[in-house]
């Protein structure tokens, strides 16, 4: 026995089970196909967040002709209540002792319920009052928040048992950002073709209310057929990890304590706030997309529409495979910075060159499109590098208190994300209606309004970005403080095989 482990640590100790498989030994490199049918589960949830973020906001406010500050209210309430149970999910996986394993009886549930969810969000009667409109929204809200978070949250813990390595876990990331990029791409650039083709001259083809309920079957369908395939493609990892948990559910004491133990970390405290600063701040830029192109920038054609975000995810994807080569000779937390600084610095650009009476004008198709991909390209790092840094704190926290909390870090991590989502929706709607005045279903803005729509979707969201950058500089675990972790683990580990 090594002396120093303290005798409670022996209890606690957590250790994979690779006697059957040895494939499944997190110290190995992983296989290619392992890394692809992992990623393929990620991309349901590029194509939830893709969709409610270009059409929620405008389809209940433009089309369905719900107040801004209702459907700001619902999507936060919603949002609230999914950043209440992400940790608690977590901590639930962590603990579970299903003969499905801790991940994939979560993820099970979660798939097969989650496109039903989406669907409905997407296909409100018509004719109902505003009450009843934001009533909908409310309920479809939870129904699709609650599927999405039993299965988002244990897949993202899993993404952190499947290797210890410091590279390896940065290409296992780097393979899940790489495929939800190619999701959100076939998501934003497919459903203005597909479901808002230009039919008319004159008149925008999102106002069409037919097009939404058809774009939330198809997705949602899609959603819950590439959850079932990363669920199946895993299956193998279910019993990779024995739990130390109870059978059930945990006592709420014991879930307390654990959600305070993770915030003792000064990495993940850092990193969880900058990232829902960064959350707030891209969740606000993105509700008001669609209006900032019609309105400020004067952009209305799907085809061109389409062409921004496939230049966005095209460039992203070109991020991805060139800065997960730079992050094998670069810190992770510099990519981290570098992809929150140019991202403000690119909003910043976009409300002071484009629109009216601005040096590039409003039309301009090509600058737009330019703007789309290097926001694309630099961006690019923000989709892989945060997880692979929490997963480099679980290893510090598993030093000091003997136990792997996969499911809690990530749980938390998404409640941050999920309450600075909801935080920005409720901001959204009230700021839009209140301080921007915008007039829903009406095609054309006073100029007051439009300005102020350019303002809150660039300069407020640059603001929080940078503030998220300076946020993130107190994370200190690096190549080097990783090594150290990983040998202290692997003799402790020794000790006890």
């Amino acid at each position: 026995m090594n002396p120093a482990l303290a005798p409670s640590e022996t209890l606690r100790l957590r250790r994979p089970n690779t006697r059957k498989d040895p494939r499944l030994d997190p110290r190995s490199r992983l296989d290619v196909r392992t890394k692809l049918l992992y990623a393929a589960g990620d991309i349901p949830n590029a194509v939830k967040q893709t969709l409610a973020a270009l059409f929620g906001f405008y389809f209940y406010t433009s089309v369905m002709g719900l107040p801004a500050s209702l459907a700001g209210l619902a999507a936060g309430i919603g949002l609230v209540w999914d950043a209440v149970i992400d940790p608690y999910i977590g901590h639930l996986s962590d603990t579970s002792r299903s003969r499905w394993g801790r991940r994939h009886a979560f993820m099970l549930a979660g798939a097969l319920t989650m496109g039903i969810g989406f669907w409905a969000s997407f296909a409100p009667p018509r004719g109902m009052s505003s009450t009843s409109l934001f009533l909908w929204l409310l309920g479809t809200g939870f129904l699709v928040r609650t599927a999405t978070s039993v299965y988002r949250v244990p897949y993202f813990a899993l993404g952190a048992e499947l290797s210890r390595d410091y590279d390896e876990r940065t290409s296992v990331t780097a393979f899940r950002g790489f495929l939800a990029v190619v999701g959100a791409l076939a998501a934003g650039s497919l459903s203005f073709l597909l479901f808002f083709p230009n039919r008319t001259a004159g008149v925008d083809p999102k106002l069409d209310y037919s097009g939404y309920p058809a774009m939330g079957l198809v997705f949602g369908g899609v959603m819950t057929l590439l959850s079932l395939v990363a669920t199946a493609g895993t299956w193998r990892w279910r019993h990779a990890f024995s739990g130390d948990g109870g059978t059930g559910a945990p006592p709420p004491r014991r879930f307390f304590a654990g959600f305070a133990q993770c915030l003792r970390r000064p990495s993940f405290r850092a990193l969880f706030a900058s990232s829902s600063l960064f959350h707030l701040a891209v969740s606000m830029n993105a509700a008001l997309s669609i209006h900032f192109l019609t309105h400020y920038a004067r952009v209305t054609e799907s085809a061109a529409l389409s062409a921004f975000q496939l230049a966005f995810f095209l460039a992203g994807l070109a991020g991805v495979v060139f800065w997960l080569r730079v992050s094998r000779v670069m810190e992770k937390k510099t990519l981290y910075l570098l992809g929150t600084v140019a991202t403000a610095a690119a909003m910043l650009a976009v409300f002071l060159l484009v629109g009216e009476g601005h040096p590039l004008g409003t039309g301009n198709v090509r600058v737009l499109l330019a703007g789309h991909a290097l926001v694309g390209f630099f961006g690019s790092t923000l989709w892989f590098v945060p997880p692979t840094l929490i997963a480099d704190v679980i290893d510090e926290d598993e030093l000091a208190s003997g136990e792997r909390r996969e499911g809690s870090f990530f749980g938390l991590y998404s409640f941050g994300q999920q309450l600075a989502t909801g935080m920005a929706i409720l901001l959204t709607g009230v700021l839009v209606e209140r301080f921007a005045g915008l007039v829903p279903g009406q095609a054309t803005q006073a100029p007051a309004t439009v300005w102020r729509i350019g303002l809150l979707y660039a300069v407020v969201p640059a603001g929080l970005i940078l503030a998220a950058a300076a946020a993130a500089l107190p994370y200190r675990i690096g190549r080097r403080e990783t090594a150290a972790i990983q040998s202290k683990l692997d003799q402790r580990r020794a000790a006890f095989s």
